[in-house]
């Protein structure tokens, strides 16, 4: 904000100002894109005092311009850049400030008329970023105390030079947790594409986990935390030898002491990466996965108590994927049977309070387990018995 702008609304509406400074502390503060665009809506019907704002961003990929945020009904549209008053805006990088918008020809009227929405004036303003193009563009509608003025052309030009800052910043560590989670689906199909009998196993799994975490009241972060965890929890896989990873039968007890080693190594290969500081736990609850509530897990045969929550979720996904699937040493077992051994693994090896989780995301878990049949390997010797590759820790 300039000093005279600063002076001059400190001295005509030092509420206003203040109004104005706080939102600009908070855009600095908020990374989320969505929320970010909301707080930028808001805050300039706030200044400006009026009924509503739509943020538009540049899609430069498609050359459209599109709404994240649209205060008072209308959730997203999608246009070419240089269509319509906004399209000009962005294609220009003008001001365009109507005071009477259906005297005037650019007015588009349709979306009033798709929406019931009476347009009187509007202030139409670019969102320049820092190489100097327009990256975005607000649109505020229907001041109510008249046509928008020179004053707020200038208020808002403060608040689109905070705003841009902020939107680039939020774009930016968006395209880097896009980047990170793609490294991580790809490690993961990575371990399923060497181990055929399990072929999407890991996909599987996240998904179950997700839906259980969320019966549990899980949200955001640790959500997404859950997920990246469940995607690698298998990862140590990749130091098993071929022979016994994709050995169709049934393992000896050197083979299986063998394969039980891959929860300690997912644990050590992925201490490795550089996770983000919300992601820290992942290393830990992948690597805990087939710990049990009694101690007798591996590989650290840890006490319930520092078995961390996510670690049970991914345990009992697994576990719910290892028996509804087709394998090529089993068939897959029904629903109900599936939750009949699960339930008696409660306790002793399940957390209870997931188990019960389980049984509430029923109807989400169903759903997900016929979606996902398509990604279960071919059947080629299937058998009755649970294989000891299901099987729980302690049970040989």
């Amino acid at each position: 904000m300039s000093e005279r702008l600063e002076r001059r609304i400190r001295k005509d509406d030092p509420a206003k100002l203040e109004v104005i400074l706080d939102v600009t502390r908070r855009l600095m503060s908020v990374t989320d894109l969505d929320a970010l665009l909301e707080l930028i809506a808001q805050a300039t019907t706030q200044v400006l005092k009026a009924d509503r704002a739509t943020i538009f961003l540049v899609d430069a990929d498609r050359g459209e311009l599109w709404s994240k945020v649209a205060l008072g009904g209308v959730q997203e549209i999608r246009f070419p850049v240089g269509a319509g008053i906004s399209g000009e805006v962005a294609r220009t990088g003008t001001i365009i400030n109507i005071p009477d918008a259906y005297a005037d020809p650019r007015f588009l009227r349709r979306f009033d008329q798709v929406t019931g929405y009476r347009t009187r004036n509007l202030l139409t303003f670019p969102m320049t970023g820092a190489q100097g193009t327009v990256i975005g563009v607000f649109q505020v509608l229907n001041k109510a105390e008249g046509p928008f003025t020179k004053e707020d052309e200038e208020t808002l030009s403060s608040l689109a030079s905070s705003a841009a800052v902020a939107v680039e910043n939020a774009q930016l560590l968006a395209a880097q947790r896009k980047l990170w989670l793609s490294l991580v689906e790809t490690l993961a199909v990575t371990i399923d594409a060497r181990d055929q009998q399990t072929a999407g196993h890991s996909r599987r799994v996240t998904r179950y986990a997700e839906i259980i975490g969320r019966a549990m009241g899980w949200q955001g972060p640790q959500i997404e935390r859950l997920r990246t965890a469940a995607l690698l929890h298998d990862y140590g896989k990749i130091a098993v030898r071929d022979g016994v990873l994709q050995k169709p039968g049934k393992l000896d007890d050197k083979e299986f002491a063998y394969m039980k080693a891959h929860a300690e190594k997912t644990g050590e290969f992925l201490g490795y990466l550089e996770f983000p500081s919300d992601m820290r736990e992942v290393p830990l609850i992948a690597a805990q996965h087939h710990e049990r509530m009694d101690g007798k897990g591996y590989p650290s045969g840890l006490p319930a108590s520092q078995i961390l929550p996510g670690a049970r979720i991914v345990a009992a996904a697994d576990i719910f994927d290892a028996l509804t699937a087709r394998r090529y040493y089993k068939p897959p077992y029904p629903v109900a049977k599936t939750l009949e051994i699960m339930d008696g693994m409660a306790g002793d090896h399940l957390d209870p309070l997931v188990v019960a989780a389980v049984h509430r995301a029923l109807p989400e878990l169903e759903a997900a387990v016929e979606e996902l049949k398509s990604t279960w390997p071919e059947a080629v010797d299937a058998e009755a018995e649970l294989s000891e590759r299901d099987q729980p820790a302690g049970s040989r």
